[in-house]
């Protein structure tokens, strides 16, 4: 009867499909406290659409607008002495970035050796970050696109879920009673013509990632001169927040799970170790920089950079530091990982010719 409905009824009635069971599992989140609630609930919602056949087109430059305003959300809560206190750990920053990448790429060399899958593939989708470009990148190097994506989305909601459970008790003791971030104030209008600005410079660009860092840089820099101060109320925030969920969500139609069925196994697995192995990384990460273990987790977390700051928005945490840690690390991997996966990749491959003749 669900098929039936989907099938006779014009894409504006999935949107509405869409919006109510957004809205229906948001508030069960909300419900539960939950921290990325307001992500996690479209998230699931559009799952369960793109699973059925029915997926919700969604313009790129929606995107675009949700990762500029989660820009606006970070760069509201810098300023001068918490900058210096970056510049003043970045050999620790240095050391989280790399340790985090060499364990991605060590375990897809591990699955690629014991021939859970070819070695290319393994490799793009394990690289910790910077998912969507990871995809759009990898077909040129002879990955699976479809299975690589597989992967990395797969651990982009895993991350979301676990990052979100370990925020609710981590930081449930400084819950605040509000199932909402707290309001960013500023100054509203320039930051309203910051992110269109930012939104008219992307598609000039052209780089991974753009609204998110462009609109990040620009407002830090307007913010710390002190020509004004950026503002991210929450009006703005939550629709942001439903449309990246709705983003990774429709990434995972029926035909990429039947695909992808065979390996789900071995990808979850080594995506629960990844995660694991990072959590760890946490605990010296927390003692060397002086910060509390939820935000030196939240740091080391290998999931996307627009989820980790919505999951961050409404826990008492070192946002900045946070930040600045995925954010190099996602630029590392952009730079990085081509390096490593074609060389890798390459002896990984002969290692399986030679192991099978």
């Amino acid at each position: 009867m669900v098929k039936y409905f989907f099938k006779h009824y014009p894409a504006t009635s999935r949107w509405i499909m869409l919006l109510f069971l957004s809205g229906l599992i948001t508030s069960v989140f909300l419900g539960l406290h939950v921290a990325a609630g307001l992500m996690l609930g479209p998230m699931i919602a559009a799952i369960v659409m793109a699973v059925n056949g029915h997926n919700v087109p969604l313009k790129g430059v929606f995107f675009s607008l949700a990762q500029a305003i989660l820009a606006c959300q970070v760069v509201n809560g810098f300023s001068l002495s918490i900058l210096h206190n970056l510049i003043h750990y970045w050999p620790l920053m240095a050391f989280g970035v790399f340790s985090v990448i060499i364990m991605s790429f060590g375990i897809g060399a591990l699955l690629a050796y014991f021939g859970v899958m070819p070695g290319t593939t393994a490799l793009w989708g394990t690289s910790p970050g910077a998912a969507s470009t990871m995809v759009l990148l990898c077909g040129s190097f002879g990955a699976d696109t479809r299975l690589t994506a597989f992967m990395l989305y797969f651990r982009v909601i895993l991350v979301a879920l676990t990052t979100s459970i370990v925020a609710y008790y981590v930081g449930g003791n400084h819950h605040t009673g509000s199932n909402f971030p707290s309001p960013a104030h500023g100054d509203l209008i320039p930051t309203l013509l910051l992110i269109i600005t930012t939104i008219f410079l992307v598609p000039r660009l052209r780089l991974p990632a753009a609204p998110l860092l462009l609109t990040m840089f620009l407002g830090a820099f307007a913010q710390l001169s002190g020509f004004f101060h950026i503002s991210a109320p929450l009006w703005l925030r939550v629709p942001a927040y439903m449309i990246i969920g709705w983003n990774i969500g429709a990434r995972f139609t029926a035909p990429v799970l039947h695909y992808a069925l065979r390996s789900l196994p071995a990808i979850a697995l080594s995506s629960f170790i990844l995660v694991i192995a990072c959590a760890f990384l946490a605990l010296p990460m927390a003692k060397l920089a002086h910060i509390d273990l939820l935000s030196a987790y939240l740091a080391t977390s290998p999931g996307g950079l627009d989820t980790i700051i919505i999951i961050s928005a409404n826990v008492p945490i070192a946002l900045p530091f946070i930040i600045s840690l995925q954010a190099a690390r996602m630029v590392a991997v952009l730079l990085l990982g081509p390096t490593i996966a074609r060389p890798l990749g390459r002896w990984l491959e002969r290692h399986k010719k030679a192991k099978s003749s």
